[in-house]
């Protein structure tokens, strides 16, 4: 029998399922960049080791040439708590017989409505990596985006590297010179090419249909068919919705891991009596960071000087 001391325990399984089913069902924009994993600390850490230079040319019988290896910087992220729920009453029950309960807490109410403002919650923390990412303190004491990032040398002065841009707008220029600083990138010691290729253009929507016309806009037409712009890689196009704003495009390596999401504790959905009352809180959680472990083959690029 339903009771005003048990409502909630028949009412959590439902509620449950609508907001695991809406989590489920939605295809995150974050995935195409950040990848995920999951750790049992309250923290994830993204070690660096120093970076070797180039072999040494040797003859028979000779000794093979050493290197001490350096530690390099640890990226290390700090696991976050979020959470949020709300409060059914029991005469919002009582009422249902009125349609009252199934307005506010069924297929359109209150679980679905936490589940996209968790979602909400996941996407805005991963684009603000990125729009944040001009004026944050990295693992390597400069900001994500910098242009006097430190390579990671065993021996020997460091030579330093670049991932950013200013006053460069989304144009063919614009995006060429951006693929060409990710292209002169380095290995961990700054000796040699990293060989770090360009993969995706990362925009606001505000930039998605400049960017489609820059890489798949009819600009040349081959025998009567036209052919996107041969003077650019062939990258993927990624819509950031939770982009904070439009001063900024972005340009990721397809053969390089660089932007973590690290779960701790994955989303979950519980309930509980409130004391005094015969009311029921219902609530969701779940604990991660999103950041990234390495600054090579990222580029940020800012449309106006900063």
């Amino acid at each position: 029998m339903l009771l005003s001391e048990n409502f909630g325990v028949f009412v959590t399984p439902g509620q449950r399922k609508v907001f695991m089913d809406e989590i489920e069902n939605y295809e995150p924009q974050f995935a195409q960049i950040f990848r995920q994993t999951e750790t049992t600390i309250p923290f994830y850490r993204g070690a660096h080791i120093g970076g070797f230079g180039l072999w040494n040319s040797s003859t028979e019988g000779t000794t093979i040439a050493t290197e001490s290896v350096k530690q390099g910087s640890n990226a290390e992220l700090s696991i976050e708590r979020y959470s949020k729920g709300y409060t059914i009453s029991w005469e919002l029950m009582q009422d249902d017989q009125q349609g009252v309960f199934s307005g506010q807490a069924g297929q359109g109410g209150s679980a679905k409505m936490l589940a996209r403002s968790l979602v909400s919650t996941v996407e805005s923390k991963c684009a603000s990596v990125l729009t944040g990412g001009f004026t944050n303190t990295g693992y390597d004491g400069v900001a994500l985006f910098a242009t006097n990032h430190k390579y990671h040398k065993n021996t020997g002065t460091p030579p330093t590297g670049s991932n950013k841009l200013t006053a460069t707008p989304l144009t063919v220029a614009g995006l060429q010179d951006a693929c060409k600083l990710m292209r002169a990138m380095k290995d961990n010691g700054g000796a040699a090419s990293a060989g770090i290729i360009p993969g995706q253009l990362i925009v606001h929507p505000d930039d998605e249909f400049a960017a489609r016309t820059l890489l798949n806009g009819a600009l040349n037409i081959v025998d009567g068919v036209p052919h996107a712009n041969s003077t650019l890689p062939n990258l993927e196009i990624v819509v950031l919705d939770h982009l904070a704003n439009s001063s900024a495009f972005y340009v990721r390596a397809k053969n390089m891991d660089n932007l973590v999401l690290a779960w701790r504790e994955k989303p979950r959905f519980a309930s509980h009596q409130i004391p005094q009352s015969v009311d029921w809180f219902f609530y969701g959680y779940m604990r991660f960071v999103a950041g990234y472990e390495e600054w090579r083959g990222l580029v940020g690029v800012q449309k106006s000087t900063s």
